[in-house]
């Protein structure tokens, strides 16, 4: 009977592998497309699209009440940041005094770890292709273009950190709480929205923005999933949350 089920379970195993390779194949190509879509509707925005957007904003809504108040509303973002590192250092603490975590922590844990990843690539990014801002150095200068390697203060516009960040949490979320697709999606595309309003970023920012910090996010609930599933035996799973990354 033993050597029966010996030579039962490797076929199984081998089947579940192939169709993880497929699934994984599948997912890699749809993001290939993903990113060739957006590579060429950023250059569109970059050539047609950014520079009236931007000067329509200038003109319609510029010291309006509606553009102080959109400003005000964005300025406790860079919030987010700071509580998931705090929250990160948090768990950090909790982990070494050797006590378990609950259940619920995962997803704000993840959602923490893709912020910090996000907010770390759109630096990287911003500081290699050198980008102006909208407003001071387009509409007030009328600068426009990429200074690869230029990193400054008015040289950080591309990918927009807020595209990405909100991104990268919502896209967390959309993997793990399905209920909350449309209310994340919704409060990420407003935020997005809100940036190019105020010329805070253009377009292609926040069309590059967004799909790096998609990508990030579905990176880190890959990459805690392969670690759950490389720590424990698939014949018998530990019932507890795996946080690992």
């Amino acid at each position: 009977m033993r050597g029966r089920i010996d030579c039962v379970n490797p076929p199984a195993h081998n089947a579940t592998e192939r169709k993880r390779t497929m699934n994984n194949r599948i997912e890699l190509r749809n993001w290939l497309l993903a990113f060739a879509a957006t590579a060429i509707m950023v250059a569109l925005c970059i050539l047609y699209v950014d520079r009236p957007v931007a000067g329509f904003f200038d003109a319609v809504l510029r010291h309006t009440a509606s553009w102080v108040w959109i400003q005000r509303a964005l300025a406790p973002l860079d919030l987010v940041v700071v509580l998931a590192v705090l929250f990160l250092l948090g768990c950090g603490i909790w982990t070494g005094s050797g006590r378990a975590f609950a259940s619920w922590i995962r997803t704000p844990q993840l959602c923490s770890w893709a912020a910090m990843w996000a907010t770390a690539a759109s630096v990287v990014f911003k500081h290699i292709f050198g980008r102006a801002w909208p407003d001071p150095a387009y509409i007030r200068n009328h600068v426009y273009g990429f200074h690869l390697l230029h990193g400054g203060p008015h040289w950080q516009s591309f990918p927009s950190g807020t595209a990405a960040i909100s991104a990268a949490i919502v896209s967390v979320l959309w993997i793990l709480m399905p209920r909350s697709r449309t209310i994340g999606a919704l409060a990420a595309a407003l935020l997005c929205v809100a940036v190019v309003i105020t010329n805070d970023h253009w377009v292609g920012d926040v069309m590059a923005g967004a799909f790096l910090g998609s990508l990030i996010g579905w990176i880190t609930v890959r990459r805690s999933m392969s670690g759950c599933v490389e720590s424990q035996d698939e014949t018998q799973r530990d019932s507890r949350p795996c946080l690992g990354l």
